[in-house]
């Protein structure tokens, strides 16, 4: 769930833009780097103490625009004469992180530190009682109270919507591999009771958000997937789900393991073959359903095979990623309280980063990169187009106050780590409604306006430029929807954990609606 870049930027609210430019996930947008990391636990301590550190812990992290659920499981690893060792396994629903092990811990008298190098984390901490650890969570010199509690109860208690077994229909588990035979994907084919055994259905192939998910793309507690085929499969129509590589029982070969969208829709690609092969699928009826990012998977796969029978976006980027990595800025801005008009001038120096990216012929390197970032920042401090000195001051001041470093430095920091990673590198590089235009097949797009992630506004205006030129291309907005597709209040990520709904049912019945018709 925490799994690919984020563009993060001050410990209140570019951590979040981190979070949402790929995760984005969820739903959107990938997940690779990571916003926040955590806590892999090894200890050194008598016996009496030690036992008082096993078991299930939670933490709330609140980094002030949002707050970060986190849950630690310890058990020992070996017992010696002299040490005892454990290890910690870490869930993060936020960012679909589950079972993690982390690097490095040691406790000593009650004290207890965290480690990881690759993520530049820290945790100091005391266990002041049998039920509580108080300490402090460290990340590249910034700080933030941690307090980790003893959790008896159970982490992921079932939502109302996710389905229960025993199902009203066949369930399959199934395994495949990719072209190469390096990755061997995990999934389940659901499909209807029939008394002929012959029979071939309509089938669907549902495709994740950004980064690794599981095949029911699990976020916290939901698992949209699993109400979604239930949904079609119960309506008629066989669905195939699948784990992605990295994520559930999919194996992969440790270099699959770093990928593009470009990577994934040949995984895509190897799902609709699979289908096709199935004796209860009608190979003129596949349609392919995609949220988020696995809107452009869907893309990808039809454009490989002419036999897609249509598409379904759910929440998927029309815009270019330069143009949705901007708005997610704005909303995490803004979500973090800064002033709006340090937030325009600030987004009008991202802007310009990225467009000096998006001219690059190949993934910069880190001196390229710092090259890149150094010219931009002179070129907008030192061009009036971009706004008054007294403003960018007031942004530079912001930053530095935020970050306790100098504001050039904290850029380096931030956009090195975005300009050089390859998946975000390939995002900027794609035009959604090129991609589009080539497909004559029929497209749905369902879209929640209050959806932080993706821009209905953006996503409208592609759709009306894709009908304008003929296109099979319909849009369907959902008041008070987010980008997970559930009611909501305001849109913010928040809302998705607690919220009991894991999907919309009217965003179920528009998706049977559309397919009946098509």
């Amino acid at each position: 769930m925490i799994q690919k870049v984020k563009n993060q930027f001050s410990i209140n609210h570019i951590k979040y833009c981190l979070l949402l430019n790929k995760i984005n996930d969820f739903c959107g947008m990938k997940k690779s780097f990571l916003f926040l990391a955590f806590v892999y636990i090894l200890s050194n301590t008598a016996y009496a103490q030690s036992t008082n550190i096993l078991g299930r812990w939670y933490g709330k992290l609140e980094t002030g625009t949002f707050n970060l659920d986190l849950y630690f499981n310890i058990k020992t690893l070996s017992i010696g004469d002299n040490e005892t060792i454990y290890q910690t396994r870490m869930d993060v629903p936020l960012q679909r992180l589950k079972n993690h092990p982390f690097d490095e811990t040691n406790f000593k008298k009650k004290k207890l530190t965290l480690t990881d190098g690759k993520l530049g984390i820290y945790f100091e901490g005391k266990l002041t009682d049998t039920n509580k650890i108080t300490g402090t969570f460290k990340q590249r010199g910034k700080s933030i109270p941690l307090t980790l509690v003893k959790s008896y109860g159970v982490i992921n208690s079932t939502k109302p919507q996710t389905p229960i077994a025993p199902f009203a229909y066949k369930t399959k588990q199934v395994t495949f591999s990719n072209q190469d035979g390096k990755i061997k994907f995990s999934g389940t084919i659901t499909y209807p009771n029939s008394t002929d055994s012959t029979q071939k259905f309509p089938s669907v192939i549902l495709y994740t958000g950004s980064g690794a998910q599981d095949r029911d793309e699990s976020i916290g507690n939901h698992k949209p997937f699993a109400v979604i085929s239930d949904y079609l499969t119960k309506a008629g129509y066989a669905v195939l789900r699948v784990d992605d590589r990295g994520a559930g029982f999919t194996k992969s070969s440790p270099d699959k393991l770093k990928y593009t969208t470009e990577d994934l829709i040949e995984d895509g690609d190897a799902y609709f073959k699979f289908l096709t092969l199935q004796p209860m699928v009608n190979t003129s009826k596949i349609y392919l359903v995609g949220h988020s990012e696995g809107g452009s998977i869907a893309t990808g796969v039809a454009k490989k095979n002419p036999a897609v029978a249509g598409i379904i976006g759910l929440a998927p980027m029309l815009a270019t990623w330069l143009e949705t990595n901007t708005y997610q800025n704005y909303w995490a801005l803004k979500n973090g309280g800064v002033d709006s008009l340090i937030s325009e001038n600030y987004l009008g120096l991202h802007l310009l980063l990225l467009s000096k990216l998006i001219n690059e012929h190949r993934i910069p390197n880190d001196s390229i990169s710092e090259s890149i970032i150094r010219f931009c920042f002179n070129e907008w401090k030192n061009n009036a187009a971009y706004g008054t000195d007294k403003m960018k001051k007031k942004v530079i001041s912001y930053f530095e106050k935020s970050y306790k470093d100098k504001f050039l430095t904290v850029l380096n920091s931030q956009y090195t780590a975005l300009f050089t990673n390859p998946w975000m590198f390939n995002m900027f590089k794609v035009t959604p409604s090129a991609e589009l235009v080539q497909l004559k097949l029929p497209i749905l797009v369902l879209q929640g306006k209050l959806d932080q992630q993706i821009s209905y506004t953006q996503s409208e205006n592609v759709v009306k430029k894709l009908q304008n030129v003929g296109r099979n291309v319909q849009i369907e907005l959902f008041e008070n929807h987010n980008h997970l597709l559930q009611h909501c209040k305001t849109g913010n990520v928040n809302e998705y954990f607690d919220n009991q709904e894991s999907i919309s049912p009217d965003v179920l019945e528009a998706i049977v609606n559309w397919l009946r018709r098509n």
